[in-house]
Protein backbone atom coordinates (compact mmCIF):
# COMPACT_ATOMS: atom_id res chain seq x y z
CA UNK A 1 0.00 0.00 0.00
CA UNK A 2 3.03 2.75 1.11
CA UNK A 3 4.25 1.45 -2.16
CA UNK A 4 1.48 2.39 -3.99
CA UNK A 5 0.87 5.61 -2.75
CA UNK A 6 4.67 6.56 -3.30
CA UNK A 7 4.43 5.89 -6.90
CA UNK A 8 0.77 7.94 -6.99
CA UNK A 9 2.51 10.89 -4.98
CA UNK A 10 5.65 10.77 -7.54
CA UNK A 11 3.40 10.89 -10.79
CA UNK A 12 1.14 13.28 -9.71
CA UNK A 13 4.44 15.88 -9.18
CA UNK A 14 5.71 14.56 -12.66
CA UNK A 15 2.57 15.50 -13.83
CA UNK A 16 2.64 18.87 -12.02
CA UNK A 17 6.27 19.32 -13.36
CA UNK A 18 5.41 18.81 -16.73
CA UNK A 19 2.23 21.06 -16.98
CA UNK A 20 4.80 23.72 -15.34
CA UNK A 21 7.44 23.38 -17.53
CA UNK A 22 5.06 23.22 -20.78
CA UNK A 23 3.32 26.90 -19.56
CA UNK A 24 6.85 28.45 -18.63
CA UNK A 25 7.92 27.22 -21.94
CA UNK A 26 4.90 28.88 -23.84
CA UNK A 27 5.26 32.17 -21.26
CA UNK A 28 8.84 32.31 -22.62
CA UNK A 29 8.56 31.79 -26.33
CA UNK A 30 5.80 34.56 -27.06
CA UNK A 31 8.08 36.94 -25.29
CA UNK A 32 11.58 36.36 -27.04
CA UNK A 33 9.39 35.63 -30.42
CA UNK A 34 11.69 36.98 -33.38
CA UNK A 35 10.40 38.83 -36.17
CA UNK A 36 10.49 36.38 -38.93
CA UNK A 37 11.78 37.18 -42.07
CA UNK A 38 11.55 35.18 -45.40
CA UNK A 39 14.07 35.01 -48.46
CA UNK A 40 11.19 34.06 -50.69
CA UNK A 41 9.57 37.41 -50.85
CA UNK A 42 7.48 37.20 -48.02
CA UNK A 43 7.19 40.66 -45.60
CA UNK A 44 6.84 41.81 -42.54
CA UNK A 45 5.85 45.35 -41.64
CA UNK A 46 7.80 47.08 -39.75
CA UNK A 47 6.58 47.69 -35.77
CA UNK A 48 5.83 51.28 -35.21
CA UNK A 49 7.77 52.98 -32.48
CA UNK A 50 7.48 57.20 -31.88
CA UNK A 51 10.29 58.26 -29.85
CA UNK A 52 11.53 62.02 -29.64
CA UNK A 53 15.09 62.78 -31.19
CA UNK A 54 18.01 63.10 -28.95
CA UNK A 55 19.99 65.45 -31.55
CA UNK A 56 16.96 67.35 -33.56
CA UNK A 57 15.39 68.75 -30.14
CA UNK A 58 11.26 69.30 -30.83
CA UNK A 59 11.30 66.43 -33.46
CA UNK A 60 9.30 63.28 -32.88
CA UNK A 61 11.01 59.93 -34.96
CA UNK A 62 8.31 57.39 -35.95
CA UNK A 63 8.38 55.02 -39.30
CA UNK A 64 5.15 57.14 -40.23
CA UNK A 65 7.40 60.58 -40.65
CA UNK A 66 9.81 58.22 -42.89
CA UNK A 67 6.97 56.68 -44.76
CA UNK A 68 8.04 56.16 -48.46
CA UNK A 69 11.94 55.89 -47.99
CA UNK A 70 14.19 53.30 -47.28
CA UNK A 71 14.97 53.00 -43.32
CA UNK A 72 17.81 51.51 -41.40
CA UNK A 73 16.76 51.34 -37.95
CA UNK A 74 20.04 51.22 -35.93
CA UNK A 75 19.92 49.75 -32.25
CA UNK A 76 23.15 50.55 -30.52
CA UNK A 77 24.94 51.72 -27.40
CA UNK A 78 27.65 53.97 -26.85
CA UNK A 79 29.80 52.01 -24.74
CA UNK A 80 29.34 48.81 -27.99
CA UNK A 81 32.37 48.73 -29.67
CA UNK A 82 31.02 47.50 -32.74
CA UNK A 83 28.53 50.13 -32.15
CA UNK A 84 31.02 52.86 -32.50
CA UNK A 85 32.99 51.14 -35.31
CA UNK A 86 30.10 51.06 -37.55
CA UNK A 87 29.05 54.07 -37.29
CA UNK A 88 31.04 56.20 -39.70
CA UNK A 89 30.29 53.75 -42.32
CA UNK A 90 26.26 54.39 -41.33
CA UNK A 91 26.88 58.42 -41.48
CA UNK A 92 28.84 58.28 -44.40
CA UNK A 93 26.26 56.05 -46.23
CA UNK A 94 23.41 58.37 -44.67
CA UNK A 95 25.15 61.70 -46.52
CA UNK A 96 25.61 59.74 -49.74
CA UNK A 97 22.41 58.41 -50.07
CA UNK A 98 19.73 60.53 -48.04
CA UNK A 99 18.91 62.47 -50.85
CA UNK A 100 18.11 59.39 -52.34
CA UNK A 101 15.49 58.53 -49.67
CA UNK A 102 17.38 56.92 -47.40
CA UNK A 103 17.64 57.50 -43.62
CA UNK A 104 18.59 56.40 -40.71
CA UNK A 105 17.20 56.11 -37.20
CA UNK A 106 19.45 55.31 -34.67
CA UNK A 107 17.81 53.65 -31.14
CA UNK A 108 20.10 53.89 -28.32
CA UNK A 109 19.90 51.09 -25.65
CA UNK A 110 22.07 53.21 -23.05
CA UNK A 111 20.35 53.02 -19.48
CA UNK A 112 22.48 55.93 -18.82
CA UNK A 113 20.12 58.01 -20.54
CA UNK A 114 19.55 60.86 -24.04
CA UNK A 115 21.57 63.27 -21.83
CA UNK A 116 24.74 61.00 -21.70
CA UNK A 117 23.49 59.86 -25.80
CA UNK A 118 23.43 63.13 -26.89
CA UNK A 119 27.04 64.01 -25.36
CA UNK A 120 28.50 61.12 -27.16
CA UNK A 121 26.85 62.59 -30.34
CA UNK A 122 28.49 65.74 -30.34
CA UNK A 123 31.76 64.65 -29.59
CA UNK A 124 32.09 61.28 -30.86
CA UNK A 125 34.63 61.29 -33.84
CA UNK A 126 34.25 65.24 -33.68
CA UNK A 127 30.42 65.15 -34.03
CA UNK A 128 29.93 62.95 -37.13
CA UNK A 129 26.61 61.76 -36.25
CA UNK A 130 23.89 64.05 -38.13
CA UNK A 131 21.01 61.40 -38.83
CA UNK A 132 18.43 61.06 -36.21
CA UNK A 133 18.64 59.01 -32.77
CA UNK A 134 16.67 58.56 -29.95
CA UNK A 135 16.31 56.26 -27.09
CA UNK A 136 14.90 52.65 -27.51
CA UNK A 137 11.99 51.50 -24.94
CA UNK A 138 11.76 48.36 -23.62
CA UNK A 139 8.33 48.23 -25.86
CA UNK A 140 10.12 48.97 -28.95
CA UNK A 141 12.96 46.36 -28.04
CA UNK A 142 10.07 43.62 -27.59
CA UNK A 143 8.18 44.85 -31.08
CA UNK A 144 11.77 43.80 -32.69
CA UNK A 145 12.24 40.58 -30.97
CA UNK A 146 13.58 41.31 -28.18
CA UNK A 147 17.27 43.73 -28.80
CA UNK A 148 19.83 40.98 -26.45
CA UNK A 149 22.67 41.84 -28.94
CA UNK A 150 23.83 45.03 -30.50
CA UNK A 151 24.15 46.44 -32.76
CA UNK A 152 21.23 45.37 -34.58
CA UNK A 153 20.21 47.00 -37.65
CA UNK A 154 16.60 46.16 -39.60
CA UNK A 155 16.44 47.43 -43.88
CA UNK A 156 13.00 48.86 -44.35
CA UNK A 157 11.45 49.31 -48.07
CA UNK A 158 9.23 52.30 -48.97
CA UNK A 159 6.16 50.15 -47.91
CA UNK A 160 7.09 50.24 -44.60
CA UNK A 161 8.55 46.64 -44.59
CA UNK A 162 11.62 44.94 -42.86
CA UNK A 163 13.07 43.55 -45.85
CA UNK A 164 16.88 43.02 -44.17
CA UNK A 165 18.06 42.24 -40.31
CA UNK A 166 21.45 42.23 -39.25
CA UNK A 167 23.00 41.32 -35.89
CA UNK A 168 26.14 42.85 -35.12
CA UNK A 169 28.63 44.66 -36.78
CA UNK A 170 27.08 45.79 -40.48
CA UNK A 171 30.10 44.55 -43.05
CA UNK A 172 31.34 46.69 -45.86
CA UNK A 173 29.17 47.02 -48.15
CA UNK A 174 25.85 45.40 -47.04
CA UNK A 175 24.31 49.01 -47.20
CA UNK A 176 25.32 49.40 -50.96
CA UNK A 177 23.77 45.77 -51.78
CA UNK A 178 20.54 45.93 -49.93
CA UNK A 179 19.93 49.73 -50.70
CA UNK A 180 20.00 48.89 -54.55
CA UNK A 181 18.33 45.26 -54.24
CA UNK A 182 15.07 47.81 -52.51
CA UNK A 183 16.33 50.98 -55.03
CA UNK A 184 15.88 49.21 -58.58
Amino acid sequence: MNKNRKLITMAVIFAIAVISVSVLAFKFSSLTKKIKLTKSGGETMAPQFSVKSINYPGTTLSLKKFRGKIILVNFWATWCPPCRAEIPRLEKFYRSYEKDGFVVIGLSVNNSGPAAVLNFIKTFKGGIITYPVGMATRVISKAYGNIYEIPQSFLINRKGAVVAHFTGELPPGFLNIEFNKINR
